[in-house]
């Protein structure tokens, strides 16, 4: 016979909340906000991934030259000062529209690039240690009724516990 124990301790100290600005990320941030309840020791980090392939066009105004250079010539110093900044951007786009639903020290916010979303999710709540991802299903952009590709792909790749909300 099965027992379920009563506790009042949550046992997800580290979660791990894919950010897109979709719906159901945001009920996801909610969700998870709710797990860690007012645990101090607790820590929530949104994570927002863009397509590596896309951090040279964000901000590309003269085509595909920045500062003149070809895209394809950047130095590595440049190149990685470009994607800086773009994950830089990212976050605070992140935090501005997240408004005062951010401000408690536990929660941090994080953007990564990667030509993998799924991959570059499971490989950060691995390396940060996290006992728990709470996603959303589909982000913006996904087919109305299926799961999406990149809540699929964590399903799949991640080693800890992923929680899916609509």
């Amino acid at each position: 016979m099965w027992r379920c124990a009563m506790s009042n301790k949550h046992e997800f100290k580290t979660i791990v909340v894919p950010y897109d600005g979709s719906d159901q990320a945001k009920h996801a941030f909610s969700m998870a906000c709710d797990l860690i309840g007012d645990d101090p020791d607790a820590k929530l980090m949104l994570l927002h991934v863009v397509p590596s392939g896309m951090v040279g066009t964000m901000d590309n105004a003269e085509g595909n030259t920045i500062d003149g250079v070809p895209w394809g010539l950047l130095d590595y110093e440049t190149y990685k000062d470009v994607v800086s900044a773009a994950l830089d951007r990212v976050k605070k786009e992140v935090l501005d529209s997240l408004g005062d639903s951010i401000h408690d020290e536990r929660i941090t916010v994080e953007a990564v690039a990667d030509t993998s979303p799924a991959e570059a999710i499971a490989k950060y709540a691995a390396t940060h240690g996290a006992d728990l991802i709470v996603m959303g299903r589909r982000g913006l952009g996904a087919l109305r009724g299926m799961l999406g590709s990149v809540s699929y792909g964590v399903l799949h790749s991640a080693e800890m516990p992923v929680l899916t909300v609509k």
